[in-house]
């Protein structure tokens, strides 16, 4: 009995034991935690980033890389898909950098969300959920040093270019005129400062010359007076000059042509008398010294004899 019991007791030991084992690796395993698969992908390179990597959102470890991969659809596309806790839940503003862990060489996925779009992200593969990584301080600083050493390297040529021997001698050539200019700036400032001196007088040269223009001023004033009350004056003369011509007019209307006209008619009568005594001068000048004879009987008047 000693020995069966004491093989009970060991087999009910390492059951327990086996048992123990399976459920500590199962909690340290994350088994009872349930993850969602989420994608993120990039264009540019991911060095450093393996299969396992942490990922942290907001700086807070949510799940694992679950593989590095190019896109079966697009080559030129990395997709990296990670197994995130199921309580976390993201927007459709998340966005992934790379991070460098210490001084080994690797990297972590660092989540971030900008904010812009509240909607919330679904999980999954589809290339419409996939999470862009955006490069990081360190990779925008390498790209800016980059393109500040090709900057550089350009300012370097252009000063090489800038001071070569022709342009040099030209540099020269300019400090001397720019000597010459200072000096004629020198004379210049002399003669401007002799030109002040003179400026009070100009000055009192110049109120002479206003007093005058205000008197001048004055006296077109009183001539515009005057010339005012003159055409006033004149503008009354004329209107009794036209009230004058009116009068007058009226009366050759009303009175001194209709006895014009009657001396005309008169005249008109004269001259036909007139006419009349010149040709009987012309045609018998005897009857205007003996008279006119008589004229003889008409047919049906007394006195008519008929021709035989």
């Amino acid at each position: 009995m000693g020995k069966d019991s004491f093989a009970v007791m060991t087999g009910l030991f390492m059951a327990t034991l086996i048992i123990g084992i399976v459920i500590i690796v199962n909690w340290l395993g994350g088994g009872q935690h349930q993850t969602h698969t989420y994608v993120a992908a990039t264009h540019d390179s991911v060095t450093g980033l393996k299969a396992g990597s942490t990922v942290y959102y907001r700086g807070i470890d949510v799940g694992k890389v679950s593989a590095v991969r190019f896109d079966t659809n697009d080559p030129g596309v990395i997709v990296v898909p990670m197994e995130v806790d199921s309580v976390v839940r993201f927007t459709r503003g998340v966005y992934a950098t790379l991070e460098l862990q210490g001084v080994t060489g690797l990297t972590r996925i660092a989540l971030k969300d900008s904010g812009d779009n509240p909607e919330t992200l679904p999980s999954g593969e589809h290339p419409d959920t996939r999470i862009p990584i955006k490069p990081s301080l360190i990779d925008r600083l390498s790209d800016a040093g980059e393109d500040t050493v090709k900057e550089t390297h350009e300012l370097v040529l252009r000063l090489n270019q800038l001071l070569d021997k022709n342009n040099i001698h030209q540099m020269k050539q300019i400090l001397i005129n720019i000597e010459s200019a200072t000096g004629r700036f020198n004379t210049l400032q002399n003669s401007a400062d002799r030109a002040l001196t003179q400026v009070p007088a100009l000055t009192a040269d110049a109120r002479r010359a206003l007093s005058e223009v205000n008197e001048l001023t004055d006296e077109f004033k009183q001539l515009s007076r005057q010339m005012r009350q003159e055409l006033t004056a004149l503008s009354q003369q004329s209107g009794e000059l036209m009230q004058a011509g009116t009068s007058v007019g009226q009366q050759l209307l009303q009175t001194t042509m209709p006895r014009a006209n009657a001396l005309m008619l008169q005249m008109q009568v004269a001259i036909h008398r007139f006419d009349r005594v010149v040709t009987m001068l012309e045609t018998d000048p005897q009857a205007f010294l003996l008279g006119a004879e008589p004229l003889s009987h008409g047919p049906g008047e007394p006195g008519f004899k008929a021709t035989q």
